[in-house]
């Protein structure tokens, strides 16, 4: 009983301190997708006001979220994969603005 509490302690470490370390970057790409869209609608001067403000409720969310997950495999998984969307969806975004 206490080397499953012990191993689970160190699961919720593990996933926490991944969520600081890969939440930030996946916060910074999903405000700059929110940037991008703003300025493309046409949002004027508060859309970098916003996209400044929404990182780190961004990355708290993030934080709380990675708890629910159950093993490190599946923190790596689903924070790479986020990340990834994210940049794709940023690079996506910018490079069609850049087009038109």
């Amino acid at each position: 009983m206490a080397k499953d509490s012990a191993r689970r302690d160190l699961v919720l470490l593990h996933n926490g301190l991944l969520a600081l370390v890969l939440g930030y970057p996946l916060s910074i790409a999903l405000s700059g997708v929110l940037n991008a869209l703003m300025r493309l609608a046409g949002a004027g001067p508060v859309a970098g006001q916003l996209t400044m403000w929404v990182v780190y409720p961004l990355w708290a969310c993030t934080i709380a979220l990675v708890f629910l997950l159950p093993s490190k495999r599946a923190c790596w998984r689903w924070l790479a994969l986020a990340n990834a969307l994210a940049a794709g969806a940023c690079w996506c975004i910018l490079r069609a603005g850049s087009a038109a």
